[in-house]
């Protein structure tokens, strides 16, 4: 029987209920066939349910495959040298897909890997975006026999490159690296590089004045940006394990308690806390200047203990020829992302820029607009679209018309004693969920507390007694709760509030309402699932 080219392929989950809907769309694909190159599939939760950053779940992931290779064989890693040889016989890919879909809320229930995306050209079959994602990442280059090999990437963006083009150094870290302009880069980390590969300092999001100052600015006057994908042998695996404490004597690996603590109070972003230690010319000022700049909580006497081990480690880049970076992670990229690949499939625009996917057209459905993005809706009359729309999820049956920006998902869930009712969510296109009321947060386009305000409704009224600092658009009891769920119609007021009536405002304070947050965790997942197979089944129609 064929060695699998990846002994492991894991995804990373926020928490319990993430990862069992994870594990239900991999068990899905398992039994398809659709990723025979990996040997185990697994989904590893961040601890406790508290996401602890990409850096903290590689770590997480790495403990988890050395106590179940000890568990196989039986054996007791009981030093970092076995460690080491442990996983120079492994290759494993690690997807970190944890997060709770704040700016993609209309996803929540799947997580942004599971987002459905524009199929590739002759497919009859669905896809999402770890679909797309795979492919490349199976065939990435394997390392030379006994060094071992650990890929970490991002679960929440399609990277469009040549896997071929990959070079892993035989000895470290590799990431792979793309030109791009200043401006760009400086949203990303940024190589400083030698003209062989070495990086010499890895920068965090700098501003062009910083990669001016460094050098990491090409001839050409772009600079090396880090697309979000690394590869590291068994040395370099078992030093960043070192680093970070690793304690090899007791029957189960583990972290240094006080370590361990920190990781799950203040998370280890990877490309922050690790990353910015690495590079020939990194120093421990260097490195305390960088990761408190990108918003590190750690105290620094614990950085400057973290920096020998990790400088250690040596650092390369592969550059990529050509790349592209389709990112899925909020409602507008949807449009903006899927158009992009659907032009980069077959080399021409889809028209409109309408992307159809997963949708039961019947008799008297239409669609007309532009720009927008439409996904498991029952459509059986005309919608019209100005454009930068979003859809999910709706059973349109009369007549829809939307505003520019406005967006509208209906999810099914349970209310108060398990009753089923379908949450009716409107909001806009660039609404940022996350920020506070105070700090700029919009709903439906708006200002939220200009909205309120038009509502009029009064912040205690969505949010109780909840500190200003934490009245987010995620928190606020805003979105109603129906049992049919075609009485979205009722809400589509929710888009303008000025026009609203005095019944329409009394209505909505009456109503049960519900936040983001709280729909997450009452979402029916089944149904939401449920929805797109049957759709599937019924010949659904879509583009791309």
């Amino acid at each position: 029987m064929r060695k699998p080219a990846w002994d492991y392929l894991i995804i990373t989950a926020s928490n319990p209920g993430q990862a069992r809907a994870y594990e239900w769309q991999l068990a899905r694909r398992r039994n398809a066939n659709r990723f025979s190159e990996a040997g185990e599939v697994m989904v590893v939760p961040d601890p406790g349910g508290k996401r602890i950053g990409s850096g903290g779940s590689t770590l997480a992931c790495l403990l988890e495959v050395l106590n179940r290779e000890a568990q196989k064989s039986g054996a007791k890693f009981s030093s970092l040298q076995a460690v080491q040889t442990a996983l120079s016989r492994l290759r494993i890919l690690i997807i970190h897909a944890g997060g709770d879909s704040k700016r993609l809320p209309a996803y929540g229930p799947c997580g942004k890997i599971f987002v459905p995306v524009p199929a590739p050209p002759n497919s009859t079959a669905s896809f999402a975006l770890f679909d797309r994602q795979w492919p490349a990442l199976a065939s990435l280059p394997a390392p030379s026999p006994f060094a071992g090999q650990v890929v970490i990437t991002a679960g929440d963006a399609l990277i469009w490159f040549n896997p071929a083009e990959a070079r892993f150094s035989p000895t470290g870290i590799t990431a792979l690296a793309a030109a791009a302009t200043v401006e760009e880069a400086s949203r990303h980390g940024v190589f400083c590089a030698r003209h062989d590969g070495r990086v010499r300092l890895y920068l965090q999001k700098p501003a062009p004045q910083m990669q001016q100052k460094l050098g990491a600015i090409l001839p050409d006057g772009r600079a090396l940006l880090d697309v979000g994908i690394m590869s590291f042998d068994a040395a370099a695996a078992t030093n960043l394990l070192r680093a970070f404490g690793l304690i090899t004597s007791a029957d189960r690996l583990q972290l240094d308690d006080p370590i361990e603590h920190n990781i799950h109070e203040l998370g280890v972003d990877f490309f922050r806390e690790i990353c910015c230690a690495l590079g020939t010319e990194s120093t421990p000022a260097h490195y305390l200047e960088q990761v408190h700049s990108a918003g590190s909580r750690w105290p620094q006497d614990i950085l400057k203990n973290l920096f020998k081990p990790l400088h250690e480690i040596p650092m390369h880049i592969s550059l990529l020829s050509q790349c592209h970076f389709l990112h899925f992670g909020t409602t507008r990229q949807l449009i903006t992302a899927g158009n992009k690949l659907a032009l980069l499939d077959s080399g021409k625009p889809l028209p409109d820029g309408l992307i159809l996917l997963g949708n039961a057209l019947g008799p008297a459905g239409c669609v007309q607009g532009k720009n927008s993005w439409i996904e498991g809706c029952r459509i059986d009359a005309k919608i019209t679209l100005a454009g930068n729309n979003v859809l999910v999820g709706v059973d349109i049956l009369d007549e829809l018309t939307l505003p520019e920006g406005a967006c509208l998902d209906v999810l099914g869930g349970w209310a108060g004693y398990g009753q089923p009712v379908s949450f009716i969510r409107p909001h806009g296109v660039s609404d940022t969920f996350k920020d506070a009321a105070t700090s700029g947060a919009t709903f439906c386009g708006l200002p939220l507390l200009k909205w309120l305000e038009l509502a009029a409704i009064k912040p205690e009224q969505v949010w109780d007694q909840m500190p200003p600092q934490n009245r987010t658009l995620w928190e606020a009891r805003l979105f109603p709760a129906e049992t049919d769920p075609q009485q979205y119609s009722r809400w589509l007021w929710m888009f303008n509030p000025s026009e609203a009536t005095p019944e329409q405002k009394k209505a909505f304070l009456e109503a049960r309402r519900y936040s983001s947050a709280e729909i997450s965790l009452l979402a029916n997942l089944e149904a939401f699932y449920a929805r797109r197979q049957s759709a599937a089944e019924a010949g659904a129609i879509g583009c791309g």
